[in-house]
């Protein structure tokens, strides 16, 4: 059936031992194999042995049992034939076995190609960030998992504290109004009370932040917290109405009474500052639900860094105690526990997120974010150290109004934002660079495994002739199982090609792609060898040659004559 199909038996084994013993001597393309042979052997184990050689198989047999068929899950079988068969279904079978022959060789041309987005990615990561270095963070940090949770953990109980540290003191304005302790509502004889208004936003929005910082929780908590935060919103936004508009919605006083007045402020009433520092924590939390959403992770941080912009301003008018800074911010309004409650509470919202935005700098162990922190830390003590002594060695007559210290606390957050910024933006630079590392070597694995099990040798040089990929199949056949060919020119694994082999890689190396045969190519043994086989360039991005590619379709042995 076979001579009248057109094909050439290559000849016939009856055991596992005579064939292999036949394959050694003989170049096949493709292999027959019936599934009960002499032997202890049977065909399914000759069918394992033809896929660590890269042969393609077609099993023939008569009976097939669940076993069996469980047996054939793990091989690469590229027909199947069953008893009895004529020439027709012989003959679709080894066409269909040489079609998948001939797919797998053409998908390794097309891996090939690709090989020139990997080797000018793998150049411009080495001249610009240093792939060695990249590739001992990645291995760094996959060793450092038990650090990376532990880091979380702390991060999860500094929110807990947070939470704790607000609740006390909203306890203690609780008791101050129930007892009517008045040194507990105001905490001091300077400043405005702390108003019953935000002692319930404390609450609404600390119950808001445990929840948010537990992972475990049912629905039921996530929609508690949710109306949490919606309620603070809107005794924020309805205060900062009221002062806008100059209404008066009834919302001052929900609870008790202030029996604390004083001249900063009206009785029950929360400063527009603090009414907006709970709106802005209060969207922060909203938007925090939905972190893993474009830019919702980046309004989180605005708002509470506006809030804790607000906060900041308010304690540096206590701190300096300048009643014209009224003209400002209206610092005074702001009692001095209201202010500690809300930049706790900002802090909080930023630990609930410290592989996220700006809390990445600070959780983060590259050296990027270590500079980052070094430089945030220093320049903020500079300028507060610089806002101190213009402020005690400056007459007071040039800046009534505290122009200057506003000034300082604009520039602070200023050269803080830019350095967050600055940061932020290496650091996703480095983050980048090692997934596109990741890729590459995800990538060289996927080529590698393809070129493996490709059944011819074909080989991948650069411009210069070296070597950046092999097959096995070229590994074996030419006897270089001793040698590391990988970047090492061809031309040294090859001292005695001909000139004319020579004129013909330059030719490919300059566009053309060349069928050819050589005659009298030597393997690493000194064996010669005629070969068939396909000479052609490969381009980088640009379309231009960054190389060629050497495939193999036959190798006979030279017959050399006296």
């Amino acid at each position: 059936m076979l001579d009248q199909l057109g094909y050439q038996p290559a000849g016939v084994a009856t055991s596992f031992e005579t064939t292999m013993a036949a394959l050694k001597v003989t170049q096949v393309d493709i292999v027959l194999v019936d599934l009960v042979l002499t032997g202890d052997k049977t065909g399914l184990d000759v069918i394992r042995e033809l896929n660590r050689l890269n042969i393609p198989s077609i099993l023939i047999t008569g009976t097939v049992n669940e076993a069996t068929l469980h047996q054939l899950a793990d091989l690469d079988v590229y027909g199947f034939l069953p008893k009895p068969y004529d020439q027709p279904a012989l003959a679709a079978a080894i066409q269909l076995a040489l079609k998948k022959f001939t797919r797998m060789q053409d998908k390794v041309f097309e891996e090939a190609d690709a090989i020139k987005s990997r080797i000018l990615a793998t150049k411009a990561l080495e001249d610009e960030f240093g792939v060695s270095e990249k590739l001992y963070l990645i291995k760094k940090r996959k060793h450092g998992s038990k650090a990376s949770e532990k880091s979380a953990s702390l991060y999860y109980r500094w929110v807990k504290i947070c939470v704790a540290f607000c609740i006390a003191i909203g306890v203690l304005g609780i008791l101050g109004y129930v007892f009517d302790i008045p040194w507990l509502v105001a905490y001091t004889s300077y400043g405005a009370t702390l108003k019953i208004n935000s002692i319930l936003s404390i609450f609404l929005l600390s119950f808001s932040l445990w929840i948010e910082n537990e992972v475990r929780l049912t629905p039921g908590w996530k929609l508690a917290s949710l109306a949490a935060m919606m309620a603070a919103l809107a005794i924020s936004s309805l205060t900062v109405l009221q002062d806008v508009s100059s209404l008066n919605l009834g919302i001052d006083e929900l609870l008790a009474s202030d029996k604390f007045v004083n001249e900063f402020n009206a009785p029950g009433r929360m400063a527009i500052t603090t009414a907006l520092s709970f709106m802005f924590i209060s969207l922060a939390l909203l938007f925090n639900r939905f972190k893993f959403f474009k830019y919702a992770i980046n309004l989180t941080e605005g708002f509470s860094l506006l809030s804790l912009f607000l906060t900041m301003v308010g304690f540096l008018g206590h701190i300096f105690k300048q009643d014209e800074f009224n003209q400002v911010v209206p610092y005074s309004a702001q009692s001095r526990p209201i202010l500690l409650a809300l930049m706790v509470l900002t802090v909080g919202i930023f630990y609930l997120n410290p592989k996220l935005g700006v809390m990445s700098i600070f959780s983060n162990r590259r050296t990027s974010a270590k500079v980052g922190r070094k430089m945030l830390y220093w320049s903020n003590a500079l300028m507060i150290v610089a806002s101190f002594l213009i402020f005690y060695y400056t007459p007071r007559t040039s800046f009534a109004n505290l122009e200057v210290i506003f000034i300082l606390i604009a520039t602070i957050t200023i050269l803080t934002g830019v350095i967050l910024w600055a940061t932020l933006k290496q650091i996703k630079n480095e983050l980048q660079a090692e997934q596109t590392v990741k890729f590459l070597q995800n990538r060289e694995r996927e080529l590698q495994f393809v070129l493996k099990r490709v059944p011819n040798p074909v080989a991948v040089l650069d411009k210069n002739m070296r070597y950046v990929l092999a097959s096995r199949k070229w590994i074996d056949d030419f006897n270089l199982k001793d040698k590391n060919i990988i970047g090492k020119s061809h031309y040294e694994i090859f001292p005695n090609l001909s000139d004319e082999v020579k004129i013909l890689n330059q030719r490919a190396m300059n566009g053309e792609i060349i069928n050819t045969k050589f005659e009298n190519i030597a393997d690493n043994n000194g064996r010669l060898f005629n070969v068939k086989g396909e000479i052609r360039p490969w381009f980088d991005i640009n379309n231009q040659v960054s190389g060629i590619i050497i495939f193999v379709e036959s190798m006979t042995p030279a017959t050399v004559s006296e």
